[in-house]
């Protein structure tokens, strides 16, 4: 009896796993794909599209900004772990372990970015491979032990002055078998993996063209000027980075080797 019990549990738990992994295909994966995006944005090619073929994480997001591309480029070539942050919800990030703060100012030492230069995005970094100033920032990777991704960003300006900000991101993981989780019994190992990903990475990437656009308003009423860093203003930021960096590292050095708290005793 406690066989058959097991068995129909067996069953039971795999058949609705099977149906929410199927809603989670048919019904969310599509709106983490394209949030903002128009029909004719999805259907555009766009640079980095050759380098992930075959990809298993797609998403082309859209995000009209009140402000020309002008003003809008500083933000986004700024970006990146240890350099303006991610512009999105850094109390996460810091709570994923990365020392994310991002910065409401241009940063004129961040301006410089070129074609071999890497953006830091937590474990991974992405190397510039193409970019036309207040036009399009492509960065590629690929490792043999992580896989392959292209984020590419464009900006396109519009007649009224507003500009349209896309953003296009392809990955194959070389260990995470995203159609296998979503479309059969066998893969449902891999669900956990997908559903924390893919509507993990859409959050955050929204809130950072959310950020984006918000600067970038911003400085459209207040000028670029008055948003700009001063002198020293990033040095001094760094310096006080680095001083904090060994007491940081210290804490969680001794928060790692502290003993484990025994049980407290079962009371009657």
């Amino acid at each position: 009896m406690k066989a058959r019990t097991a068995v129909v549990m067996s069953v039971g738990l795999s058949l609705t796993a099977t149906a929410a992994a199927m809603y989670y295909e048919r019904r969310l994966r599509p709106s983490f794909a394209r949030w903002g995006a128009t029909e004719d944005e999805l259907a555009t090619p766009m640079p980095g599209d050759d380098k992930v073929a075959d990809p298993q994480w797609a998403v082309t997001y859209g995000i009209t900004i009140e402000a020309a591309r002008s003003e809008v480029w500083p933000w986004l070539v700024q970006l990146g772990l240890g350099r303006a942050g991610f512009y999105s919800y850094d109390v996460l990030e810091r709570r994923l372990g990365l020392d994310v703060h991002s910065v409401e100012l241009v940063v004129p030492e961040l301006q410089g970015l070129a074609v071999g230069d890497a953006i830091p995005f937590g474990a991974f970094e992405l190397p510039v491979v193409e970019i036309e100033p207040e036009r399009m920032l492509l960065l590629e990777a690929e490792d043999e032990t992580t896989g392959v991704a292209s984020f590419c960003f464009e900006l396109h300006e519009d007649p009224e002055g507003t500009t349209r900000l896309l953003f296009r991101g392809r990955a194959r993981f070389a260990e995470w078998d995203v159609e296998s989780a979503t479309k059969s019994v066998a893969g449902l190992r891999q669900l956990p993996i997908v559903l924390a990903f893919e509507p993990g990475s859409f959050v955050m990437f929204r809130r950072m063209l959310l950020g984006i656009r918000e600067r970038a308003e911003r400085a459209h009423v207040e000028g670029l000027a008055a948003m700009t860093a001063p002198d020293g203003w990033w040095a001094e930021r760094v310096a006080a980075r680095d001083a904090a960096a060994p007491e940081a590292h210290a804490v969680a050095v001794a928060d790692a080797a502290a003993p484990t708290p025994d049980p407290a005793p079962a009371t009657a």
